[in-house]
């Protein structure tokens, strides 16, 4: 596997978390650059995390000859910017959820990526946990028969701090593309197809001008029906569940699984039982490893995360965005 050199759009929290990330592999992944709008910034990141470049500008990162792949960070309305050059750059390109704006952002994104012949992955690190594949193989062995609800949450409460990028209509923030896109993810994981019809009702802050708090039905072609719940100003607990006809599953710790909670829950016809998936290794690290084994097999198209499942995904957030009459500034 090819010991991939990273280089960092952005030097936010969740860049952070993705250069923690990498400090635990690296025998097979280094974080060699970082890159923000101001220099300082992105000195003081390379500081902190022990990143050896440190540059002022995103340009001046991508036209760094040494690094082999980029992760994304910025706010969502610059994913697709930012993609579109690093895929000219001729780097390999992991871009934070949601992957765009919208669906016709990644649509162009796609055919630029092609293109260039680079590899591109929308960055939903919980998708690249073996909880999922067992999820996926307990569904499909028939243990609770046939599924007939989803059921996911996904909120917390951070405040009206508006300066913050989670609550600018401008940068195409909100509940339902920060942590929404996780709900509907999973919905449509579980249920292998597209919805046929997305409804969301939200309550979009007069100053923030984004979905503040919302809830989502989904429905699709076989039957299944999904609800979800999510938010920036209110707080619920974490939750995806599976409902069948013979009984149900619920995961434990869905968007942060680790090897201490990552449990599924599995009741049916009387008995229930708890199956542990175990796996050894930090979430974020796991994703950029995941990227490495795409290359190491010469696969522009991603398994955890492939390209059509994040175009169904963007179109669906696109749908119910429209449902609850929300539109970003970016797309008038």
């Amino acid at each position: 596997m090819k010991h991939l050199k990273w280089g960092l759009v952005a030097a936010g929290r969740i860049a952070g978390r993705f250069a923690t990330g990498l400090a635990t592999i690296k025998d097979q992944a280094t974080c060699l650059a970082v890159a923000a709008r101001d220099l300082s910034k992105a000195q003081k990141f390379a500081e902190e995390h022990k990143v050896a470049r440190a540059y002022g500008s995103y340009d001046e990162l991508l036209a760094d000859k040494d690094v082999d792949a980029v992760y994304i960070s910025t706010p969502n309305s610059l994913h697709a910017e930012w993609s579109i050059k690093a895929a000219k750059a001729g780097k390999h390109i992991l871009c934070e959820k949601p992957v765009t704006s919208n669906a016709p952002e990644l649509q162009k994104v796609l055919r630029v990526v092609k293109k260039c012949d680079v590899f591109f992955m929308e960055a939903f690190m919980y998708r690249c946990h073996p909880q999922w594949k067992k999820l996926l193989e307990v569904i499909k062995a028939g243990t609770i028969g046939e599924v007939r609800i989803v059921q996911s949450a996904f909120a917390f409460n951070m405040g009206l701090q508006l300066e913050n990028i989670r609550l600018s209509n401008p940068l195409a923030g909100g509940g339902l593309m920060d942590v929404g896109c996780y709900c509907v993810s999973f919905c449509r994981l579980v249920a292998g197809e597209e919805p046929v019809s997305c409804h969301a009702v939200a309550h979009i802050g007069k100053q923030s001008r984004v979905d503040e708090y919302a809830t989502g039905v989904l429905q699709f072609p076989s039957g299944v029906v999904a609800t979800f719940a999510c938010g920036t100003q209110c707080g619920t607990p974490s939750a995806a569940n599976v409902y069948g006809s013979k009984g149900s599953i619920v995961v434990t710790n869905p968007w942060f699984p680790s090897d201490e909670n990552a449990k599924l829950i599995v009741s049916a016809e009387g008995k229930t039982e708890t199956i542990e998936v175990k796996y050894g290794r930090d979430l974020y690290a796991n994703e950029a490893l995941t990227v490495a084994e795409n290359l190491r097999r010469r696969q522009a198209r991603p398994t955890a995360m492939t390209w059509a499942d994040s175009l169904g995904q963007m179109k669906t957030l696109d749908a119910l965005r429209k449902s609850m009459g929300l539109k970003f500034d970016c797309e008038r």
